[in-house]
């Protein structure tokens, strides 16, 4: 009967570890890239944000801004899609990866990791517009969490 009350206490202390607000990754398959490029087709230049679109107008004008890209199939009833757009740069060697999207409570977090290259780097003298359309099977609120690195060559 002693080891029973000594490992009661235990159990307890071991179930309490478990946060009730942990994060889990979501699947890769629960999100696609659907649009990308280094370039603006239209040489207009878009400022540097992130934008959650929850409607096929706003898709259909944030992509018409960017690119002569087919329109791709979502159901915002189901599915919300993120714009990471880092802006007008000054030449090429910029770029957007997406680190990860974690379920968070009543959100996803968004970890983009920002690369800009490094003064050491040969890079193009281009004006260059980053951006990304990504579609993810949820219509939760994203928050996005940005980290910049610079590359060294």
């Amino acid at each position: 009967m002693k080891r029973l009350l000594i490992l009661v206490p235990f159990i307890f202390q071991i179930q309490g570890c478990n946060d009730a607000n942990a994060t889990s990754p979501v699947p890769a398959s629960e999100y696609e890239i659907l649009h990308e490029a280094h370039y603006n087709e239209y040489a207009n230049s878009t400022n540097k944000s992130f934008l959650v679109i929850k409607s096929q107008t706003d898709y259909e004008y944030e992509l018409l801004k960017r690119t002569s890209e087919a329109i791709k199939t979502v159901n915002f009833e189901e599915e919300t899609i993120v714009l990471i757009d880092m802006g007008i740069r000054n030449s090429g060697g910029h770029t957007i990866d997406i680190q990860s999207f974690t379920e968070e409570n009543d959100y996803i977090r968004a970890k983009v990791i920002l690369t800009l290259p490094g003064g050491n780097c040969s890079t193009t003298q281009a004006i260059t517009n980053p951006f990304k359309l990504i579609k993810l099977k949820t219509t939760k609120d994203v928050l996005v969490t940005e980290e910049l690195r610079v590359k060294s060559c």
